[in-house]
């Protein structure tokens, strides 16, 4: 954590030198980790981004938002300038939605994961169009990883426990809503409830 905080405050001291794409990554990459920056540093980069948005790629602010998207930044009038930018880089002026400039499918997936949390945890509706929507959340479920051995090994330990009551009712069960999976699905004898079982969160939700 010291160490982290002797980079924090290297990164303040040299921000106004930062590029587009260095501004970005920086902020990705604390997100990616997991570290919980501060704060301020939070919005100077933010302020830094806005202040000179025609130059960011927009990856690069795909990447940024998704960054936000993890830390729950709040300050909606800087995110809804980023998701702005985003639009009018996929919608040409003629604003045909099947138009829609091609992003990679794991830029399409954090844009879903962006979007569910401006409008499932902020309570605020998607800036995106609709057919931009329909594409993230597409690619946000292919891009779903296989089941790995271990929660195979543990689908069968469920399924050894029979006698105990307990049984698999299913496997890999995608949410409507949303596109995340949950793992495995447990059934209890003479009983209507199910329990849902995580195998190998969380990196399943930050991928």
């Amino acid at each position: 954590t010291q160490l982290f905080k002797l980079m924090e405050n290297q990164v303040i001291m040299n921000i106004d030198n930062f590029d587009s794409q260095s501004t970005s990554n920086t902020v990705w990459a604390y997100a990616t980790i997991g570290y919980k920056i501060d704060l301020f540093e939070l919005d100077t980069f933010v302020s830094k981004t806005t202040s000179m948005l025609k130059e960011f790629k927009l990856q690069e602010i795909i990447n940024l938002l998704w960054s936000l998207a993890v830390f729950n930044f709040e300050y909606f009038d800087a995110v809804d300038r980023l998701f702005s930018r985003i639009i009018e880089d996929c919608i040409p002026q003629t604003n045909n939605e099947d138009d829609c400039c091609n992003l990679s499918a794991e830029a399409l997936s954090q844009l879903h994961q962006v979007s569910l949390w401006y409008n499932k945890e902020c309570k605020k509706d998607s800036l995106l169009p609709p057919k931009l929507r329909k594409e993230s959340k597409l690619a946000f479920i292919a891009s779903e990883s296989c089941p790995s051995k271990l929660q195979k090994d543990v689908s069968k330990t469920f399924e050894s426990l029979k006698s105990l009551g307990l049984f698999v009712v299913d496997e890999e069960i995608h949410c409507n809503q949303t596109g995340y999976s949950l793992d495995i699905l447990i059934g209890m004898k003479n009983s209507q409830r199910v329990m849902a079982i995580e195998i190998d969160g969380p990196s399943h939700f930050i991928d």
